[in-house]
């Protein structure tokens, strides 16, 4: 390679340099390919992503067959499905999606065997699809399990026709109302936060209005439970869903929370407080379970869950 000259290497440092200015400059005439999220945008940020982002996972319920295949090849099992029979009809009574810990193979979304059609996407999607919904930031990380089943309300497996690609929802929609009942379903969880991080003590915490909150919220999935077919193992599900950590760390003396529901439903134990990784709130609300299912008003409830749970971590 030839050596540049003293004025050679000056003149080749003037042009490289003013090449670099006028990429530079050239930016001022161009549209900026980057936005203020999330306002100053022509159209919504979900919008404008492409279609295979991968953003939240949802479900279309409607054409959903029950086959497990997508909870069968999760990786990290971040899906959970439960089946049960109710009379000679086989329902799915679960199905959770935890996306606090997917990490957003699209796998199961693969494994699923039911194509669909949605509105506005030029391909075939799935009955689990990822969509475009991608905002999730929360202070309480349990808004962040999805829950495609709602207690006391099983749903029907779908049932194929060969040939016949089903229509579903529009990408996105389902994903962004489930998040939304994820985050109303205990609204009291965000007082109880806000109090911890206020410094409050435990009878803050515990005080009989929010406890009450807590006791009307439940009232209404107690009686569902109370009123199926299999009382026990409704009560039992509603346990391991709205009040136990579901962690099945074994600490309560028992393999998994389910085990451990079972027995407090059939009386095997009659101790409520052994849920340690769910802490005071784990103990509120199975206390508050346990009472509405004996027929106590929410009231009443309230006022034993608050004195059991101050007991406990007194």
């Amino acid at each position: 390679m030839r050596r540049r000259s003293y004025f050679g290497a000056i003149v080749a440092g003037v042009r490289t340099t003013a090449e670099g200015m006028a990429v530079t400059m050239a930016q001022y005439f161009r549209r900026p390919t980057t936005v203020q999220y999330p306002d100053r945008t022509d159209v919504a940020v979900v919008d404008s992503l492409p279609e295979r982002y991968r953003g939240f996972l949802e479900v279309d319920m409607d054409i959903c067959t029950a086959c497990k295949a997508c909870e069968r090849d999760c990786p990290i099992n971040v899906i959970a499905i439960d089946i049960e029979k109710v009379g000679d009809q086989r329902v799915m009574t679960r199905f959770d999606i935890d996306m606090g810990k997917c990490m957003y193979c699209g796998i199961c979304v693969e494994s699923c065997p039911i194509p669909a059609v949605a509105p506005g996407d030029l391909e075939e999607t799935k009955c689990i699809r990822m969509t475009r919904e991608f905002e999730g930031a929360t202070s309480e990380f349990s808004s962040l399990t999805f829950r495609f089943v709602q207690s006391g309300d099983p749903v029907v497996p779908y049932k194929p026709t060969k040939g016949l690609v089903p229509p579903t929802s529009r990408r996105g929609l389902i994903a962004r109302e489930v998040r939304r009942t994820a985050q109303s379903v205990n609204p009291v969880a965000f007082r109880w936060s806000q109090a911890q991080k206020a410094g409050g003590s435990l009878a803050d915490l515990t005080r009989s209005e929010l406890v009450q909150a807590r006791a009307e919220a439940l009232a209404t999935q107690v009686a569902a439970a109370r009123a199926a077919a299999d009382e026990p193992a409704a009560v039992a599900q509603l346990l391991v869903a709205e009040a136990l950590a579901r962690t099945d760390c074994e600490k309560c003396g028992w393999p998994t929370c389910r085990a451990y529901a079972d027995a407090i439903v059939s009386g095997a134990d009659r101790a409520l407080d052994k849920c340690e990784p769910g802490g005071a709130r784990a103990t509120r609300d199975t206390n508050l379970i346990v009472q509405l299912r004996r027929g106590v008003a929410p009231v009443d409830a309230a006022a034993h869950a608050s004195a059991a749970t101050l007991r406990r971590h007194r």
